[in-house]
This record gives C-alpha cells, sequence and structure tokens, in this order.
C-alpha cells in the first residue's frame, strides 16, 4: 500500500522540482547558448577568409586558412549539437516532468482528504489519464532523443567523408553533361519524395546556407536556402527567429494551481509554432530553369548558377562537394519538374458531359461521363475481380499496380516486379501515384483485373489446379503465398513473366506468323482482353505490327526502286504517297480505307477506343509511327475529327511536327478542314 503523503510535502517537492528547472536546467540552456554564440562567430570569421581568397592565393595560405576553418566548423557542430541536447532535455522535462508533480499532488490529495473525497473522486479518471499521458509524452522523448543522437551521428559521419573528399581534391566534373547525368541518377531518391508530397506533408531535400550575390549591388549575402519536395526553392534572410526569454514564461505563482495543466498546454503550443512570414522568404521558380558551374566571373570558386527566365541567381556554396550536392539535387528536382509537367495538366478529370469531345462511344471513357472518379482510386480499383488481393502472393488490400500488366501488387511483389525493368512491368502506387491514374488507364484496369491477367500468365498453373495436380510440373512452379520470403517470390514471378513458364500457348502451324492476324482482328473489334492475350503469350514483340505484315494479298500500293526507275516512274510513286492522291482514299472519301503500312495503333485510332490506345501504348507501341502515306496515329486522329484522341497522344508523346508525304503535319492537316474549335488541341498541337 502507498503510503499517504503530506500534500504539503508533495508541493514542496514541485517546488523544488521547478527551481532545480530554473536555476539548474536552464542556466546549462544559456551556457550551452553562450559558447555556442561564440563558436559561430568564429566559424563566421574563418569561412569568411576562406571564401574570399582568389584563385592566385598561395597553396601554404589556402592550407592554413582551410584548417582554420575545419577546426572551427568542428567546433561550431560541437556547440551546435550541444545546444541541440540541452534545449531537447528541456523540452522532454516540459513534457513529462511538472505533469506527473502536479498528478502526484492531486493522488496526495485524494488520499489525504478523505472528507473530500467525493468531490475529489469525479478528478480521478483525469488524474490517470493525464498520468498516461505523461507516461506517453516521456516515451516519446525518448525515441525522439534517440532519433536525434541517430541524426547527430549521421551527420558527424558525412561529414567526415566530406571532409576526406575535399582534403583528397575529389572535385566532381564540372561539365554540362556530367551535371545531367548525376541529376538522372539522384532522380530515384528524389522522385519518392516528390510523389509522397500530393497528398501527404513537404518534406525538405535539402538545406543549408549559401552566399548569394546580390544583382544590383554585386555584393554577396549569405542566405539560408530549401528544396522541397514541391519543387521549391525558396531561401530567407534570417534562418530564425529570436527566442522568447523563459523567464516570463514561469513568472506565475507557483500556489496557483488551478490553470497549471491549461497554461503548460498552451505555452507548449506556443513554443512549437512560429510564423515563418517574419523570415522574409524568397522564391525561385525552377520549372523553367536550368543550372550551371561556375560563374562568367572566373576568378570566383565554388559557385553555380541557376539561370530562370526572368532572373540569373549565383550562389557560392562553402567547399566543392556541398556545391556538387546542390547543384545534383536541384538538377534531379528540374528533370521531376519536366517530367510530371505534361500530366500536372490533366490531373483533374472534367466532370461536366459538356466538355466531351468524342464523335462516338469508345472516344470518351466512362469514367468521365459518370463522374465517379471521386472515389479513391484503391477503391475503386479493388472491386474488380481479383483484385481485392495481390496477383501474385494474394497479400490483402494491395496498394501497387503494374500499369501495362494490369494487376494490382502488395508493396513486397511490387518491388520484384519494379526490378524486372520497365520493359516488363511499370509499377505505380494506388495512393502516391495519382497523377498516373487517367481515366483510360483506370478503365483499362476495370477491363482487365487480377483475375482475367492470371487466367493468362498463370494458366498451365490453374490448368493443373483443375485436374487435381497440386504438385508444380516441369513447365510450372508453385505459386508464393503472403508469408513466403522474398525470394520465393522473385522466383515466381520471374519465371512467370520473363521466362513466361506458366502461359499456355496457341497450337500454330510451321510457317505461321506468331498471331499477327489474330491481333489485327482483334484490335479491329475492339477485344481489348483478347489483344492483351495474344500480346502476353506471344514470344517476339507484336505490338508493332503492321498491315503488310498480315495480309497475304498483293499490297496496292507498289514499292519502286528508287535506284533503278525512271524519273517517270519516281514521279508517279511520289505521287501515290500523297495521302490525297491515293485513289482509294478518294474513291472511299475515307481517310482510313487505305492501311497499307498502318500499325495496331494506327488502326485503334480508326476504332476510336481510348482503352485499347492506352493498351497498346502501355506495351510499347511506337507512338509516332509512320504507315505509307508518312501519317502517324494522330494524322488518322485529326483527319478521322477524333478530337480527344488526338489530345491523348498528345498528352503521351505524339510529336505534331511530323509531317506526311504531302508534307503536311497534323496542325496543317487540321486547319485544312477550317478553323479549330476545340482549344486545347490546338495548344496541344503548337507545344508537341
Amino acid at each position: 500500500m502507498i503510503p499517504l503523503v503530506s500534500p504539503l510535502e508533495v508541493e514542496h517537492l514541485l517546488v523544488d522540482r521547478l527551481m532545480h528547472f530554473m536555476t539548474v536546467d536552464l542556466q546549462d540552456v544559456k551556457e550551452s547558448r553562450q559558447q555556442f554564440n561564440k563558436a559561430k562567430y568564429v566559424y563566421d570569421q574563418a569561412r569568411e577568409k576562406f571564401v574570399s581568397l582568389k584563385k592566385n592565393t598561395r597553396g601554404d595560405i589556402v592550407v592554413e586558412l582551410e584548417e582554420d576553418l575545419q577546426n572551427s566548423k568542428s567546433s561550431f557542430e560541437r556547440r551546435r549539437f550541444d545546444l541541440a541536447t540541452a534545449l531537447m532535455n528541456i523540452e522532454a522535462k516540459k513534457k513529462y516532468e511538472f505533469l506527473e508533480s502536479i498528478s502526484a499532488i492531486m493522488d496526495a490529495h485524494l488520499r489525504y482528504f478523505k472528507l473530500g473525497y467525493d468531490l475529489l473522486s469525479q478528478l480521478e479518471p483525469f488524474i490517470h489519464q493525464v498520468l498516461t499521458y505523461a507516461q506517453q509524452s516521456k516515451e516519446l522523448a525518448n525515441v525522439e532523443q534517440d532519433k536525434l543522437e541517430k541524426r547527430i551521428q549521421e551527420f558527424r559521419t558525412q561529414a567526415e567523408i566530406d571532409t576526406l573528399r575535399v582534403s583528397n581534391n575529389i572535385e566532381p566534373s564540372t561539365n554540362a553533361g556530367s551535371i545531367q547525368v548525376v541529376g538522372m541518377n539522384l532522380d530515384k531518391s528524389v522522385e519518392p519524395l516528390m510523389l509522397s508530397s500530393i497528398e501527404g506533408e513537404v518534406q525538405t531535400i535539402k538545406q543549408g546556407y549559401l552566399l548569394k550575390r546580390s544583382s544590383s549591388r554585386g555584393d554577396w549575402k549569405r542566405r539560408f536556402f530549401v528544396l522541397d519536395s514541391r519543387g521549391s526553392l525558396y531561401y530567407y534572410r534570417n534562418k530564425g527567429i529570436k527566442p522568447m526569454g523563459y523567464h516570463h514564461q514561469h513568472t506565475g505563482s507557483a500556489g496557483d494551481s488551478s490553470g497549471v495543466f491549461a497554461k503548460f498546454r498552451a505555452r507548449h503550443s506556443r513554443s512549437l509554432s512560429f510564423n515563418e512570414g517574419t523570415l522574409g522568404s524568397s522564391t525561385v521558380d525552377l520549372r523553367a530553369s536550368t543550372i550551371k558551374l561556375d560563374t562568367e566571373d572566373t576568378d570566383l570558386r565554388l559557385c553555380f548558377r541557376i539561370l530562370t527566365p526572368l532572373k540569373t541567381y549565383t550562389l557560392q556554396a562553402e567547399n566543392g562537394v556541398d556545391r556538387m550536392d546542390w547543384v545534383n539535387k536541384i538538377t534531379a528536382v528540374i528533370v521531376s519538374l519536366l517530367n510530371s509537367h505534361i500530366q500536372q495538366q490533366h490531373v483533374e478529370i472534367p466532370r461536366p458531359p459538356s466538355n466531351v469531345t468524342s464523335p462516338n462511344s469508345h472516344g470518351t471513357s466512362e469514367i468521365e461521363q459518370t463522374g465517379y472518379r471521386a472515389e479513391p482510386i484503391s477503391s475503386l480499383l479493388r472491386k474488380i475481380p481479383g483484385n481485392d488481393v495481390c496477383a501474385e502472393c494474394s497479400a490483402v488490400e494491395p496498394d501497387w499496380a503494374s500499369l501495362n500488366l494490369g494487376i494490382l501488387l502488395c508493396i513486397e511483389c511490387s518491388g520484384v516486379h519494379r526490378n524486372l525493368g520497365v520493359h516488363i512491368s511499370k509499377v505505380r502506387s494506388l495512393t502516391l501515384d495519382v497523377k498516373v491514374w487517367e481515366p483510360s488507364i483506370v478503365e483499362l484496369f476495370c477491363t482487365l483485373g487480377n483475375a482475367y491477367c492470371n487466367s493468362i500468365w498463370e494458366g498451365l498453373l490453374l490448368k493443373n489446379e483443375s485436374v487435381d495436380e497440386p504438385k508444380a510440373t516441369s513447365t510450372s512452379v508453385p505459386k508464393p503465398c503472403a508469408k513466403d520470403v522474398i525470394s520465393l517470390k522473385e522466383k515466381y514471378i520471374h519465371a512467370k513473366y520473363v521466362d513466361k513458364l506458366l502461359i499456355i500457348k496457341d497450337a500454330l502451324q510451321p510457317g505461321d506468323p506468331p498471331n499477327l492476324t489474330n491481333i489485327w482482328q482483334a484490335v479491329k473489334t475492339d477485344s481489348i482482353q483478347e489483344v492483351y492475350r495474344l500480346l502476353a503469350i506471344s514470344e517476339i514483340n507484336i505490338v508493332n505490327t503492321t498491315f503488310d505484315d498480315v495480309v497475304s494479298i498483293e499490297l496496292y500500293h507498289h514499292v519502286v526502286d528508287a535506284q533503278g526507275s525512271s524519273l517517270e516512274s519516281q514521279k508517279e510513286e511520289k505521287e501515290q504517297h500523297d495521302p490525297l492522291d491515293c485513289q482509294r482514299i478518294k474513291d472511299s472519301n475515307d481517310p482510313g480505307n487505305c492501311l497499307q503500312g498502318c500499325s495496331l495503333l494506327h488502326l485503334a485510332c480508326q476504332g476510336g477506343n481510348c482503352v485499347m490506345l492506352e493498351l497498346l501504348l502501355q506495351f510499347g507501341a511506337d507512338i509516332n509511327m509512320r504507315d505509307f502515306h508518312g501519317r502517324t496515329p494522330l494524322h488518322h486522329c485529326v483527319a478521322l475529327g477524333n478530337n480527344s484522341l488526338a489530345k491523348h497522344l498528345l498528352r503521351r508523346g505524339a510529336k505534331s511536327s511530323i509531317t506526311d508525304e504531302g508534307g503536311l503535319s497534323a496542325l496543317e492537316r487540321v486547319m485544312e478542314k477550317g478553323a479549330i474549335k476545340d482549344e486545347e488541341l490546338f495548344i496541344l498541337l503548337n507545344e508537341s
């Protein structure tokens, strides 16, 4: 049994803790702050001396000043971490120590005053709640302290590595090509951070101090730069605000216990919220920017420039490693912004039916017409047969997908798919990659689904199960479950998609073309599942099959050898290449009547099915492939007046500058038909 303690004794204990907090803990913070300011002053002096050196400075002076800079920097970092530790200790004690003391006082009153039990017993649930909160805060503070120590250790290790690289004069190449390569390599680490900021918290990619040259007076100012996961680069004139004095925060009477907890919570909330608007920040637009090493003034060291359409920013880092780190990360962000620029213009799906310009029922996605895109993509796709579990290991609630395979995956199997390469599986997240899920892709997934796709890729496995042969045969491998190790999943997925060991292939006669006629007929009849099946089971890539590969009869247009032909025959051949001079097109008044040289993508454009178009593009169809008359799929769309498919092709990278054999581009072919009423189509044709 806990002995009864006088409330006065407990209050004395609280006062002692408060006095210790005021006289010891806060004093430690003040001393750490003074030492930090002193070390910062010495470090600033050493840095200014070092960065002001000219290129023609004697080597011994450079070495001496660099050594002073490293020593002062090491001292500065040590004092900075000491100050951070002291402040963390104060914050930790604010969260749990005083709450424990107050709870102890209340508990003592509850046990001591028997006559006041009826009144004080009403506070008992709250008392235990506060005790629980204090314990949770204490545990959270311990976790945060561990994280802080780990980050400090990582920072120190990285600083030692950077110092070693600088001392060994390891300087990355400064040509423009190297910047592009490094940026593209870093894009793999930067891209997930940028994608996570679409619906989540914005994260910092890099931050730190740089010297910025003033555009007006040419002097150098030290600014704090921040590069975040939204692709924004901004800098502050001041890093932070002067902290509020601790003395005025604790002037309340110790005996006034009625509002202690409320005051503590309010004070704690104020300490966590700083108004960054008073820092005076400026933003650099990276969307149309380029970055170059060095400046036009060759006498300065460790500089790089950010060139925007409106302004040029000349920046100077402390050392070569820091400069290249800034250059690489900014370049990676620029690459990511450029890659996502087209998709960003079409994140939101237009709901009013009046915006739909498709001439037939296939040209417009049902998702656009019905407007059920408001439902989360993950919930929508999991309703498709088989999509409630992973297509590979049957793990529940898969939240990753393979765009070209049309299946949903768990996070572990998605990593295996990603290692296969994008030519086999294009892995995207249902929750993070929101810009990917356009209506055509969503409807493609609705048409396929895990159940249908696995009926193709696991045909032999399902066949063995149907005849009660659970053991793997020579042509199959066992399917893993969610709890299996990753190595079994890798072996199964590789056999399934790379080796294609589980597919039931069509029986072909010797000499027969591999499903060319079948896939041409399937595209013509808008049989999406059959096209998917034929693309999956084929041993070779047949997605770029042409009409010439399919027909067995003599082609309408004859190809004339230019070397051995006369001028008259060459002139005749040139005339028949022009689509306006093609007799088949003239007789039928149908631009799609002549299929010579057309690919499956050309045929899908004539059918007007956006989902079929998306399926072929996902499997690698050449979006700019030309037919006999030099027409691309974009030419066919604009000739048929299918503006919705034309805009879809332009967003996916179709080039409107390609001319047909008549010497006209897609834009010029549209203008032949009169004024372009679709403003969006006109803009896309001019931009691509």
